[in-house]
């Protein structure tokens, strides 16, 4: 908080972020297809704050995260997707001293295509109705990840 207006906030410190990521999409047969991609990431304070010391990890920055998603068509008009995301743990604060643990979720979906570009589509996320925390902000404020979900949408193009 900046010292001369508490309305104001003051950035200090540095920070640097080291990683890559690698993606692929692509078809495996006529109905099968399959995208997928990793992150490796680390994120550091290069210079100290008053939270937070040099080399502390940044928060709410994993260091690895995996995600797959398959979809085959099983009719010309319907298809099935299924895939999974994969998070390790992170920070929850700049402190460094609250983990959110990693975690791994599967989710599944059905498309159906209906008449004049209407499409129906149903995702399921968290299949298997794991406990798992999405994100924070701070240490005190971690939010949990959805229940198992069912989303059911209807849309179109023109």
């Amino acid at each position: 908080v900046d010292p001369n207006d508490a309305t104001r906030i003051v950035q200090t410190g540095a920070q640097r972020t080291n990683g890559f990521e690698l993606g692929i999409s692509g078809r495996v047969n006529s109905r099968w297809t399959v995208m997928g991609g990793y992150a490796s990431q680390d994120a550091f304070v290069t210079s100290a704050t008053a939270a937070a010391r040099a080399g502390a990890q940044v928060a709410q920055v994993p260091h690895h995260t995996f995600s797959l998603w398959n979809s085959y068509q099983v009719h010309p008009r319907a298809s099935v997707a299924a895939g999974i995301t994969y998070r390790s743990d992170m920070f929850a604060g700049i402190d460094n001293s609250v983990t959110l643990p990693g975690y791994t979720r599967a989710d599944a979906a059905a498309y159906l295509s209906l008449r004049r570009g209407w499409r129906l589509q149903a995702n399921v996320e968290n299949l298997f109705d794991r406990r798992y925390f999405v994100n924070a902000d701070g240490n005190t404020n971690i939010s949990p990840g959805y229940p198992r979900t069912l989303r059911v949408a209807l849309g179109t193009s023109f």
